[in-house]
């Protein structure tokens, strides 16, 4: 069996996917998969943005709920801010290494930090692997641990021999939230349609916003909340668009995470 891996990372701020770190774990994901007499798998790779558990787990959820590869597909994901504890850190320590399995069968393993596995609904759970011992954890520490999971893949996630505790503290995903912003600078938000609003202020730049039911029912030049294109299982996230321009750049290049004040 060939196993589809997306990989996201917050490696490439500068470099995007070219990133050197990209690299270096696709080599070691390869060589577990070959200790485990698997096949080689098909790596994609995604760069979010540095800390951003936010847009890394919006981009997730996107990937996996939509998958129709069921157990072939592992989404393996590393955004790790380090911030679960603020004091000096013993070892590289870091948060540790969680799992799920969703109804379609793709199953999800990456360090549990912040809102990594919000935007998802199964059952979270610890994997008995280490969190310390390399300041590069997904290269040096995870790769053994994704190469199991899919040497598993014909068995229940359940009877996973590195299968942990199940998380009871996974938060939910972030209300009136920037979670992704797209090429074109469409703000990809968790904002609810409200007849109630009329402009929209996100780190203070204010500006007048009208609803429609798709982000090109407006004129050239409006900025306009619609459903966009990214949700799952019939739900669809609502974008701030401005169309024929970039609504990123209206409101000076926000971040997936920041909060979108609503006003009437």
């Amino acid at each position: 069996m060939t196993f589809y891996i997306d990989f996201i990372a917050d490696y490439g701020a500068t470099t995007g996917n070219d990133d050197l770190a990209f690299s270096e774990v696709n080599c070691k994901l390869a060589e577990e998969f070959l200790k485990q007499s698997l096949d080689l798998p098909m790596i994609k790779n995604l760069s979010v943005r540095p800390f951003n558990t936010v847009e890394t787990g919006f981009a997730v959820a996107q990937l996996a709920c939509n998958s129709k590869l069921g157990k072939r597909h592992i989404i393996y994901h590393n955004t790790a801010p380090r911030k679960d504890k603020l004091d000096a850190r013993l070892n590289n320590a870091g948060e540790f290494l969680a799992v799920t399995e969703l109804p379609n069968g793709v199953r999800i393993i990456g360090v549990f930090g912040g809102y990594t596995f919000a935007f998802t609904t199964s059952p979270v759970y610890r994997v008995k692997c280490a969190d310390a011992g390399s300041q590069f954890r997904s290269r040096d520490v995870f790769p053994p641990c994704v190469a199991s999971l899919a040497k598993h893949a014909d068995k229940p996630l359940s009877a996973w021999e590195l299968l942990g505790d199940q998380i009871t503290d996974v938060p939910t995903i972030p209300k009136n939230t920037i979670c992704s912003i797209d090429g074109y600078g469409n703000l990809k938000t968790t904002i609810e349609m409200n007849n109630n609003i009329r402009s929209i202020s996100i780190k203070g730049i204010t500006f007048p916003i009208v609803q429609g039911q798709g982000i090109f029912s407006v004129p050239d030049g409006q900025l306009i909340l619609a459903p966009g294109s990214s949700g799952w299982n019939g739900n669809y996230f609502t974008e701030v668009c401005l169309r024929g321009g970039s609504a990123s750049k209206l409101f000076d290049g926000p971040v997936p995470g920041d909060v979108v004040t609503l006003l009437d």
